[in-house]
């Protein structure tokens, strides 16, 4: 990774990106989050147990390429940061940290909805099955809060060591006030169901395709950064 960490952090997001585009193919429109009832989504989750199942493993298999990219970017940047020889703080251990701390996330909210969609083949209590949907969801917000970071520490890295192009550090930047919505709202009570898609998807789009325009640079421009 020291040497020539650039291509081997762009495969790993393009794996990352492949993997999570094969998870969505397993989602199945359910009950709102926010209104259903605990028998509602037991229901939801017994008729649709095997693509709950499917998604959790693709996505959990995600987790593994997603945080060598973190790891991989971490090494560009710190790379970058130490050929400037300045002595501003360097925060590749954040863009690390962060992106590990968010694919572990990933992984244990997987795990939930694992145990979630057992528990709802097996006929357990309603409840029982909706505390693992809610856990799962917490979960996943919470983990917005490490990535957050992350992006944060990428867009200060990308402007300062110009170690990323202005429009991508920009991008990055709003990817990581983006993932700050889901946390924001998880305290905020009923919403309207188009305001639950935006806080819920908006994140999500804004991740694919800054991991695809990091995936983009490096490849084409991984060489100048040395």
């Amino acid at each position: 990774m020291r040497q020539r960490p650039e291509r081997l952090t762009a495969f790993s997001a393009l794996a990352a990106l492949a993997l999570g585009a094969a998870g969505t193919m397993f989602e199945r429109a359910g009950p709102s989050v926010l209104s259903a009832g605990p028998e509602e989504l037991r229901t939801w989750a017994r008729t649709h147990h095997r693509a709950l199942v499917a998604q959790s493993a693709v996505f959990g298999t995600s987790t593994a390429p997603s945080l060598a990219f973190f790891a991989g970017l971490g090494a560009v940047l710190h790379q970058r940061h130490e050929r400037l020889s300045h002595d501003s703080a360097d925060l590749s251990p954040v863009v690390l940290g962060g992106g590990a701390l968010w694919a572990t996330a990933q992984l244990v909210a997987q795990g939930f909805q694992l145990s979630m969609a057992s528990a709802a083949e097996h006929q357990e209590h309603a409840g029982f099955v909706a505390s693992l949907s809610d856990l799962m969801r917490t979960t996943l917000r919470v983990g917005n809060l490490p990535l957050s970071a992350a992006l944060g520490a990428c867009a200060v890295m990308g402007v300062r060591d110009t170690a990323l192009p202005r429009w991508l550090s920009g991008l990055s930047a709003a990817t990581a006030l983006a993932h700050l919505l889901p946390v924001a709202a998880g305290s905020s009570g009923k919403r309207a169901a188009p305001t639950e898609a935006v806080v819920t998807y908006t994140p999500y789009l804004l991740l694919v395709a800054w991991m695809v325009g990091v995936t983009t640079h490096l490849l084409d421009r991984g060489p100048a950064l040395r």
